[in-house]
Formats: structure tokens, C-alpha cells, sequence
């Protein structure tokens, strides 16, 4: 089986929640837990102190990538609520 390249999950990858209360917020991927669950954050609800984890298929993935959240969030270092919050404005509310 292959997987697409839409279908890819990566660490500061944009989506949008399809299911539960947070449907239709948009959120940044801050973890993978395994191959059903990532973790997300929003830098407002959802802080990167306490990310939502959330099965992906209740989220739609967009093709979206911050670099700068992505590489911090790969090598370990802090990352603040504001960056996140930033980040969403720069790739667009939805």
C-alpha cells in the first residue's frame, strides 16, 4: 500500500477539526502519538501546554506546513502559544 503524500501527518502541519466541540477550529499538528492520534494546538483553547490529542480522521489535513514550528517542534526547543497563534494567521484562518 502507498501512501499519499496528502495523507502524511507532520509536525506543524495545519488542520481543521471535523468532530467534536472544536469543529471547524483550526489547529497546528505539536505531536504524533502513533499512527491514529496526534496532538494539537491552537495558542488560544488549546495551548501548547495542554494539546488536544485527537484521532486523525476527525481532522482534514491541508497541504500547509509552518517550517519554523516544524523544525522547533523536531529538535525539542520551547515553543510559545504566540508562535503557534502567528503561525495559523501566516498559512490562513481556514
Amino acid at each position: 500500500m502507498v501512501r499519499k503524500a496528502e495523507n502524511e501527518i507532520r509536525l506543524g502541519q495545519k488542520v481543521v477539526s471535523t468532530r467534536g466541540r472544536d469543529a471547524g477550529g483550526t489547529f497546528l499538528i505539536v505531536g504524533l502519538l502513533d499512527e491514529d492520534y496526534v496532538l494539537v494546538a491552537d495558542g488560544r483553547k488549546r495551548s501548547i501546554e495542554r494539546p488536544k490529542k485527537k484521532n486523525r480522521k476527525h481532522l482534514s489535513l491541508t497541504l500547509q506546513v509552518d517550517a519554523a514550528i516544524a523544525e522547533k517542534l523536531s529538535a525539542g526547543k520551547p515553543l510559545s502559544d504566540g508562535e503557534i497563534i502567528d503561525a495559523i494567521q501566516r498559512l490562513g484562518e481556514n
